[in-house]
């Protein structure tokens, strides 16, 4: 049932970071549909430099679409945020953030704000924050409107971001801003640090989610920690989540190994809950 997607860089990163193959589109394309998935995540930034039709055309030469647009080089590389205290900044990060839209609606695939939101200073300018970061998505949502593009905002663990933690707090927040192009995303690995009731917080906002990254209690392929995978596929097919589920893992021990045992897992626990979902007949 599911169409399974793989986060890819486009440029040699820090080992831990969560990509599993690395190097030229023609290269992680390549890699991608020998390992058997279906699309490919870009976690890339400066998309302006990136061609869209060479990006497209690896992407079909391989038998694979485009799933997602992830945006978080953005800040860790460019400084570019959403909340920042510089209005100046703030605006290169809207503007940049237009341009992944633009590239996004090309590839007929979401971009997902996640580390881009910044952080805060303390919890009593949370409002103030979370004020600014509704006004970019505001902006950022009349742009998607206009071009046919969709956003993504990610819960995102303590260890990298402090606020908008759970699933719980991004879905209350999207739908309180109950923009027309933006989406709860939701990722294994922060929700098995941060919710209390994972399972329980999709049902809940099942209804505003958009994006499904799969990946272990120890940021390694599923399958190679303790999150209860099968569990999870069918709290998404109790809310009849019909979207990618892509593999966001650091690439262990080795990007092929990683990628090939995450597909395999993934299927068989998908198969698992569908076969534990039957009616049999005597």
């Amino acid at each position: 049932m599911y169409k399974y997607g793989i986060q890819c860089a486009l440029e040699q990163l820090p080992e831990r970071i969560p990509a599993i193959f690395r190097g030229t589109i023609r290269e992680v394309a390549e890699a991608s549909g020998k390992a058997g998935y279906d699309a490919v995540e870009l976690y890339i930034h400066d998309p302006k430099e990136k061609n869209a039709a060479e990006l497209k055309a690896a992407a079909a030469d391989n038998g694979l679409s485009y799933c997602g647009v992830c945006t978080g080089l953005e800040y860790i590389l460019n400084g570019l945020c959403l909340t920042s205290d510089d209005s100046t900044v703030r605006r290169r990060a809207t503007d940049r953030l237009k341009e992944h839209l633009e590239l996004g609606a090309i590839l007929e695939c979401p971009v997902v704000v996640g580390t881009m939101r910044g952080n805060i200073p303390g919890s009593e300018f949370k409002e103030e924050y979370l004020n600014r970061l509704a006004d970019g998505l505001r902006l950022l949502n009349d742009c998607a409107a206009e071009i046919g593009g969709e956003l993504l905002i990610e819960n995102i663990h303590q260890y990298t971001s402090n606020y908008l933690c759970t699933v719980t707090e991004v879905g209350e927040y999207v739908r309180k801003l109950a923009l027309s192009h933006l989406k709860l995303h939701i990722d294994t690995h922060s929700m098995h640090i941060e919710d209390k009731d994972p399972l329980g917080a999709i049902l809940k906002y099942g209804d505003v989610l958009g994006y499904v990254h799969f990946s272990d209690s120890n940021r390694g392929y599923p399958g190679s920690g303790v999150i209860d995978f099968k569990a999870y596929y069918h709290a998404l097919l109790d809310v009849d989540y019909k979207g990618y589920i892509t593999a966001e893992c650091q690439p262990y021990p080795n990007p092929e190994a990683c990628a090939v045992r995450a597909l395999n897992y993934m299927k068989c626990m998908e198969s698992a809950a569908f076969i534990e979902r039957m009616q049999f007949r005597e």
